[in-house]
């Protein structure tokens, strides 16, 4: 166990996650705000399911790392840091600190143990999404080794050598000439959700393309099923995309979906497309649909009961207030 004295005089304890730590891990996340669950998932997420705890939890210290900080006074979750092995070498971070612990260098030391297990484990490089809003965060993954910074849509991705001396700043003043320029939009995460975005003029110039959204789900092949109805009628083209949050581990059982729909579309002589990408379905199936210039976007309505879809909204609703185009809602069964 580490301990560390932060900026303020408080103290942590950073050590490993256990699976004892699954109570506290759920509650952690009930006490974060909106704001920082939006920026961990890359989406809204209230709750962490059994499977998602299960896998957050019961890592195996290799590939899958995670170190957990204490109040050293309390006892108390204060933040989490982990690895996920990607790739030879190769690894993606992830990071949360409660919000009354922010700003007091939590996050820098988390980092900085995280570092130390992964150049153990034989890690060289993090591979870090950002939401491209969060400067704070890619102020504090830069200072970890030389970064390379690539945008990606409504994403930063911060490419870092761990294999030199930390500390190498080469690319934060690019990252804020780009911010400066407006090449960088900014992940409005609680502006997005509550203001639609304004629809394309009546003449825009529309492809034939249908962008589809999967989730893995049940109602998968019911959604895929009618969008290739739709997409055989006007002779269009298909674009699959299944959307997951970061670093929870229904990612290979949607990747397994959205190849099992698009080899059946294929199978019916449509030309088909896949995508898969992380965050939050209603913004990113606009964000594709307008990349691609498509004509029609295909969701499911979800498997919320009505009275709580009234309180809540849905990911269907969500994609219909900020579609660039119109929207196809498929009601279980698949029947539009």
């Amino acid at each position: 166990m580490r301990r560390v004295t932060l900026r303020d005089g408080s103290q942590i304890a950073i050590r490993p996650i256990e699976p004892a730590d699954r109570d506290a891990l759920a509650e952690g996340l009930r006490r974060l705000s909106p704001e920082s669950r939006y920026r961990r998932f890359f989406a809204s997420v209230t709750d962490l399911s059994a499977r998602d705890l299960d896998y957050l939890t019961r890592v195996d210290h290799h590939d899958h790392e995670a170190l957990v900080a204490l109040d050293a006074d309390t006892g108390g979750g204060v933040g989490v840091a982990r690895f996920v092995r990607t790739g030879d070498g190769c690894a993606e971070p992830a990071m949360v600190v409660a919000d009354d612990w922010q700003g007091r260098g939590v996050a820098t030391a988390l980092l900085d143990a995280l570092v130390d297990r992964a150049r153990e484990e034989g890690v060289e490089r993090f591979v870090a999404p950002v939401l491209a809003g969060n400067r704070e965060a890619m102020r504090v993954l830069e200072r970890l080794g030389r970064t390379t910074v690539r945008s990606a849509g409504r994403e930063v991705e911060l490419d870092i050598d761990l294999t030199g001396a930390p500390g190498g700043r080469p690319d934060l003043p690019a990252i804020l000439r780009w911010f400066a320029a407006g090449t960088l939009a900014p992940a409005r995460a609680v502006l997005d959700r509550v203001v639609p975005r304004r629809r394309g003029d009546l003449d825009d110039p529309r492809g034939n393309r249908i962008v589809v959204g999967l989730d893995g789900s049940g109602a998968t092949a019911g959604v895929a099923a009618a969008a290739g109805e739709v997409a055989r009628a006007l002779g269009a083209s298909v674009h699959l995309v299944g959307v997951h949050r970061v670093l929870l581990p229904e990612i290979d059982e949607l990747r397994e979906a959205v190849a099992a729909a698009a080899a059946g579309l294929r199978g019916q002589g449509l030309q088909v497309y896949e995508h898969v990408r992380r965050g939050d379905p209603g913004l990113l199936l606009a964000d594709v649909a307008e990349e691609e210039g498509a004509r029609l976007i295909v969701v499911g309505a979800g498997e919320r009961p009505d009275a709580l879809r009234r309180v809540l909204g849905s990911t269907a609703d969500a994609v219909a207030q900020r579609a660039p185009c119109d929207v196809l809602i498929v009601r279980r069964g698949g029947a539009p």
